[in-house]
């Protein structure tokens, strides 16, 4: 089975007990297969999550790679994560976040509310903004804010 294979199949099962797939990553070295999985789930993700998640993938991975005994790490994305791909802008959405665009210097906060057609919806104090995603230079979650105005900024 390809990784890109193996990959789809973990993030299906995932996807079904209610767990988002971010990264996945297969590495063959010295005859030793090791496999990186960082997870998300909305409600939380902590150690009862990754072990989850590691009990659902581990009889795929070793049927997919041959191995019964395959080295795998499942992590969180941390409370601090830098966003990179579609995904995860669409996955974060609701929280809050700090970002640079090309055009503004310093960071700027405010709560992801959405990722559409290459589009950014963030709100800020009391406006939306909508950015193209290639204004964007660099985004992360926010923790410091998170427990603001839980309902809005």
């Amino acid at each position: 089975m390809e990784d890109k294979d193996l990959q789809a199949t973990v993030e299906h099962l995932l996807l079904a007990a209610g767990i988002d797939l971010l990264e996945f990553e297969v590495v063959h070295h010295k005859g030793r297969n090791k496999v990186k999985a960082v997870i998300y789930r909305r409600e939380g993700t902590g150690t009862d999550e990754c072990a989850k998640a590691h009990r659902l993938i581990l009889p795929q991975i070793q049927m997919a790679l041959g191995d019964q005994d395959p080295y795998i790490e499942i992590y969180s994305p941390g409370i601090d994560r830098v966003l990179k791909t579609e995904k995860e802008w669409k996955v974060f959405a609701g929280k809050m976040i700090m970002f640079q665009t090309a055009d503004e210097p310093g960071w700027q906060y405010g709560r992801l509310l959405g990722y559409e057609e290459g589009t950014i919806r963030i709100a800020s104090g009391e406006s939306v903004r909508e950015i193209p995603r290639s204004m964007i230079r660099k985004a992360k979650l926010d923790s410091l804010h998170e427990g603001d105005k839980a309902h809005g900024i």
